[in-house]
């Protein structure tokens, strides 16, 4: 998962993202919010109020990706993060991509 602030173009960043490779293959991500989807499918009694794409790759190496992501315009980079699960790990963790010590 990847989610910014609400003050991004979610288009733009969808756009740019998908111009990232790994492994020669193509960086198949979208919003939780696409048109494709039904509204409201995740559940609850509110629409969701954030920007919030979602994946899933075999063997996706972070570490370029992040370096991309570092590389892309943002209005607000502090407020972009990567939440993965690794397939051998039991729980998610965060990634801050622009972290306040860096």
């Amino acid at each position: 998962m990847i989610t910014f602030s609400v003050d991004e173009d979610e288009q733009t960043i969808i756009k740019t993202l998908r111009e990232f490779t790994y492994r020669n293959l193509p960086f198949n991500i979208m919003s939780v919010e696409d048109e494709s989807l039904p509204k409201a499918w995740y559940g609850g009694t509110k629409y969701l109020e954030c920007n919030i794409l979602l994946g899933a790759f075999n063997h996706l190496d972070i570490k370029p990706l992040v370096a991309y992501m570092r590389g892309m315009v943002w209005e607000r980079p502090e407020d972009v993060q990567m939440i993965i699960k690794r397939q051998w790990e039991s729980k998610f963790r965060i990634i801050d991509v622009f972290p306040e010590d860096q």
